[in-house]
């Protein structure tokens, strides 16, 4: 066994040795005393060869050639082109200078003729332009008389209130043929005091403006105020002798007396706003 060991361990030394004389090992170059240190590897350069810049490719030169036999044709059509268009643009001026010679000798024809009936007319227009103006002027100043007639203001409120008597009542409507009671009312106030009021008993009651009239007290003008327990239904406008002009429901604008036993039972009070 022992022998066989050694024999085994000889054969593995063997192949060791082998594969290590088979090793590449790097070469190192030569080692230089003088600077310490080994020498390094130098790279042989290649030198690039000469291109010769000279020779020219047949198929450039074909195209070189092509090129300018193109420029030379495009020259000459140009040429041609421009001396044809001046060509052109001096017979459009000869044209043109003929024919405005023959227009401006129309012209003054034309205009020695306008100018002999021109005076034909005038000479004849004379004599009615004169009864012309004068008929004119007499209309201007009737015209100025009438409209300086001022509009008179009206100073009676009773006779300016009695213009909307016999007026149909009409919900929502204000005019001197339809009207409600508050539509009436702000009609007449606008007119005689131009005091604008709301189409609404119920705020005019209520506005800010107009203050409270005691019934022993009241003036013509101040107005009358008419309703149940929870608002303000009916306005009137208060005239002398006790009595009030309003729009009723039922006969329209008319003048009531306040001792009315309708009315005197629905009065809620008065304002004054004037």
């Amino acid at each position: 066994m022992a022998f066989k060991s050694r024999i085994f361990t000889g054969i593995l030394v063997v192949c060791s040795l082998v594969l290590l004389a088979n090793c590449a090992f790097p070469v190192r170059p030569g080692y230089d005393r003088k600077s310490g240190t080994y020498k390094r590897y130098r790279v042989a350069t290649t030198t690039p060869e000469p291109v010769d810049t000279t020779a020219v490719d047949p198929q450039e030169e074909l195209v070189q050639e092509e090129r300018l036999a193109i420029a030379s044709t495009t020259s000459t059509n140009s040429l041609t082109s421009s001396a044809e268009k001046s060509a052109n643009t001096k017979d459009s001026t000869a044209h043109l200078s003929k024919t405005q010679s023959k227009t401006d000798s129309t012209v003054v024809r034309k205009d020695s003729i306008v100018k002999i009936d021109s005076t034909k007319k005038d000479s004849v227009k004379k004599e009615p332009a004169s009864k012309t103006s004068t008929a004119t002027k007499t209309e201007t100043a009737k015209k100025t008389t009438k409209q300086a007639k001022p509009t008179s203001k009206p100073t009676n409120l009773e006779k300016y209130a009695k213009e909307w008597l016999g007026a149909k009542y009409v919900y929502g409507a204000a005019s001197k043929k339809k009207t409600d009671c508050s539509g009436y009312v702000m009609q007449v106030y606008k007119g005689f005091y131009n005091i604008a009021l709301d189409h609404n008993a119920q705020r005019i009651y209520d506005d800010g403006r107009g203050y409270s009239i005691k019934r022993t007290k009241l003036q013509e003008g101040d107005l009358v105020f008419f309703g149940n327990f929870w608002k303000i239904s009916h306005v009137g406008i208060y005239l002398k002798g006790n009595r009030f002009i309003h729009a009723s429901t039922s006969k329209g604008v008319v003048i009531t007396s306040m001792d009315d036993n309708y009315w005197s039972s629905k009065y809620k009070g008065a304002r004054r706003f004037k």
